[in-house]
């Protein structure tokens, strides 16, 4: 006998539904294929057209759009182009937005400056001053010792400077003539002379000579060729050369300074820009003389104060020339002087001269170098 409670029995489950089955997708057919014939036998006709149709779908599905074809080409060029402006130089080093500033190297300057038996240390400049150079001056210095009289000394050396071959003259600091002398007879002194330096001559460039026909060559010119017209000139502007600097006017100076009581002359000479000039004359003398004039008082002049030899201007003939020419800013008549040889008629040109026309300036041309320069000593004397 069981004991508790008596178990229910279950109620029974219902039945499931079957399921339903998926009807299978339909397998494509495929078109027989066409059996080949044997060896030696034709194919048949239904079969050689189905290999056709075959043939044909084959090459549509290999086929692709023309637009994806030009697509896909435009996309490599631009790869390729970016590769090679971009990336390429990047992975070399040398990208060209990529500037590296070089910083200017210090001048290259003499690291010492001799000085006799001795040496100054040389300026040391920084790269700020990058465009620096050291020129070395010609300026020569020769110190006379142990003079017994400096200034006459110093007063000799003038007078031998002013009568040499290439005369200097007296100026000031603006290479201005002066006419007066310094007192040498002073404890110490300083007195400047200078001169004109001729400028050099331009180079002159020789033209290729053209090549010689060799023999047998002349006339043996093409009928074609020699029947052609010759080139018309064109109306194109010609290049114009490029203008050539020219260059600077230089004086050569001489500056002598004296101390009686050190017994000592020193004498610096050096090539400086500037050119040697006589001063305006002053508005009251001014003194109008003619072409005329101007012969009669070269006439009237010792042949020594000219630089001629002889003992009187009777001895020489002087022919003035037309026209008039400038002279540092003043005007000048030109006159030519020649040897008047009565005995044998024979006559030599001695040299040319310029006198102003205000009668105060009478200049010497040399005859090599075209120079004009002042007589010393002339004076006006009315």
């Amino acid at each position: 006998m069981a004991f508790g409670k008596g178990k229910t029995p279950k109620e029974p489950k219902p039945p499931k539904a079957p399921k339903e089955k998926k009807p299978k997708k339909p397998k494509k057919e495929r078109p027989p294929k066409a059996k080949k014939g044997k060896k030696g036998q034709p194919i048949p006709a239904e079969a050689e057209g189905q290999e056709q149709e075959q043939e044909q779908e084959q090459a549509k599905k290999k086929k692709l759009p023309l637009p994806f074809l030009l697509l896909s080409l435009a996309v490599i060029i631009a790869a390729a182009v970016i590769v090679f402006l971009f990336v390429l130089p990047r992975l070399r080093g040398d990208d060209p937005d990529v500037i590296e500033s070089v910083e200017p190297s210090p001048p290259v300057l003499p690291s010492a400056l001799p000085v006799g038996d001795n040496e100054v240390p040389g300026m040391v400049l920084g790269s700020d001053e990058y465009l620096a150079q050291a020129v070395l001056a010609k300026t020569i210095t020769y110190t006379y010792t142990d003079l017994a009289d400096a200034g006459k000394a110093a007063e000799t050396y003038v007078g031998q400077l002013k009568s040499a071959e290439d005369r200097f003259s007296l100026v000031d600091e603006e290479f201005v003539r002066i006419k007066e002398d310094p007192d040498f007879t002073t404890d110490e002194g300083m007195v400047l002379m200078a001169r004109n330096l001729p400028k050099p001559e331009p180079e002159v460039t020789e033209t290729p000579e053209p090549s010689p026909t060799p023999e047998g060559e002349e006339g043996s010119a093409a009928p074609e060729e020699s029947a052609q017209p010759s080139e018309e000139p064109s109306d194109a502007p010609e290049e114009s050369a490029q203008p050539v600097d020219e260059p600077p006017d230089l004086v050569l100076t001489v500056r002598i300074t004296w101390s009686k009581a050190e017994g000592k002359c020193v004498v610096t000479a050096d090539e400086e820009e500037g050119r040697v000039t006589s001063p305006p004359p002053p508005p009251s003398a001014q003194h109008p003389v003619t072409q005329r004039g101007a012969v009669q008082r070269l006439e009237a002049m010792a042949p020594s104060a000219l630089g001629l030899p002889g003992g009187s201007m009777e001895e020489y003939e002087i022919i003035p020339m037309d026209g008039t020419e400038m002279v540092d800013g003043i005007t000048a008549y030109r006159m030519h002087v020649y040897s008047d040889n009565r005995t044998t008629g024979a006559s030599d040109f001695m040299g040319s001269y310029l006198m102003t026309i205000d009668g105060d300036h009478l200049y010497r041309v040399d005859p090599n170098t075209d120079e004009v320069v002042e007589v010393e000593g002339y004076e006006y004397t009315p």
